[in-house]
């Protein structure tokens, strides 16, 4: 097998979908205002079906353990590229030395934000579907396989399947989303109103996502935003009356959720939550707009130390702006005036009682990936 291809790339490429005098397929060949070197392809005349997206930086196992999750794969025609944003020389080698011919690496001089390492690599795919892969996350052998076989069966322009996962932390796990989306439900209201008092109720984590690449080359991700680029995305995309949402009703893949690692999304901000609610309160129904400021902005305060003074202005502007209901108010409360650590706490011994009433059920031997959850 060949080697990891590396293409080096200056600077971030445009925002602007293929035009007519790129490569068959939708491969670049060169951008003379960013790149100071063509970006040379030896072209499979038959593209790959699916292509799977990576971004990463500065963490070379990691990223090597979603990769091999993807080689794993049940279904093969796909092809990886790993974005790799910024200087990170280790990472780089890491994947050199995996030796598969499926494998390309677009390693970026500077670095351009997770939002835009996810636009390079779409423009960079060939593949008819976009799978988003985080690096410090992995998937189940028969992921690709399930979203494949539903995707195809699907009559819309554009069509976005997600599946259920198993969030990981360093002391609990659970299967979400907790529910699938209605038929008619508006997807402000699935992502955000909860209908139970739990959190991840209607969460579509990135990392299963498979999505129709016109969708993606439409609705690119928004460049230089920080947090909620995943909401932010879901939100644009689902506004498209052409666009046809699924959810694998599986569990396929895992969702490393460590809080003791570095992430910028985890890093407490309410004010630029509160801002970016405000800057896409068109997509949000006035009950959403009010759930998202009471289990996102309240919690975030409540990290950062706020004073009342904060409080009763994100509860002003729930109930004035928005529309909140009685739940959505004890939940404000609940965010403003239990810690986190207390929340979780008891949602894991929920957890554990849930799965000690189901264990027996369903077991799965599905492997390789360890600690399976029986629920």
């Amino acid at each position: 097998m060949q080697t990891a291809e590396i293409v080096a790339i200056a600077a971030p490429v445009s925002s602007a979908p293929p035009t007519s005098s790129d490569l068959p397929g939708g491969w670049p060949e060169h951008d003379p205002a960013t790149a100071t070197l063509p970006i040379v392809r030896a072209v499979r005349e038959i593209p790959p079906r699916v292509s799977v997206v990576i971004p990463t930086r500065g963490r070379p196992e990691l990223a090597e353990r979603a990769v091999r999750s993807v080689l794993a794969q049940v279904f093969q025609d796909f092809e990886i590229v790993v974005v790799i944003d910024g200087p990170d020389r280790e990472t780089a080698e890491t994947l050199r030395r995996l030796r598969d011919e499926r494998l390309h690496v677009v390693h970026l001089a500077e670095n351009v934000g997770g939002s835009e390492a996810r636009n390079i690599g779409v423009r960079f795919a060939r593949g008819e579907w976009i799978a988003f892969l985080d690096d410090d996350d992995e998937w189940y052998a028969d992921k690709l396989e399930k979203q494949w076989e539903l995707g195809i069966s699907m009559t819309g322009k554009y069509a976005f399947v997600a599946c259920h996962f198993l969030e990981r932390t360093s002391d609990a796990e659970r299967v979400l989303p907790r529910r699938m989306p209605e038929e008619g439900e508006l997807f402000s209201e699935y992502l955000f109103a909860r209908r139970g008092w739990q959190s991840g109720e209607g969460f579509l984590q990135t990392s299963t996502w498979f999505v129709s690449r016109p969708l993606m080359l439409k609705v690119p991700f928004t460049r230089d935003l920080e947090r909620c680029q995943d909401l932010d995305w879901l939100l644009h995309a689902t506004a498209l009356p052409e666009v046809e949402v699924r959810v694998v009703p599986q569990t396929l893949g895992v969702f490393h959720h460590d809080d003791a690692r570095s992430r910028v999304s985890r890093k407490p901000d309410w004010r630029f939550l509160y801002s970016w609610a405000l800057t896409n309160k068109r997509y949000l129904t006035p009950r959403a707009f009010s759930f998202f400021l009471a289990t996102f902005c309240v919690p975030s305060a409540a990290k950062q130390r706020e004073g009342a003074a904060s409080f009763l202005f994100l509860l002003r502007s729930c109930v004035l702006h928005g529309s909140a209901s009685g739940k959505c108010l004890l939940l404000f409360l609940i965010c403003w005036w239990m810690p986190e650590s207390r929340r979780r706490s008891l949602r894991t011994r929920y957890e554990g009682l849930r799965a000690r009433i189901m264990r027996g059920a369903q077991v799965s031997d599905r492997s390789p990936l360890p600690r399976k959850a029986t629920i």
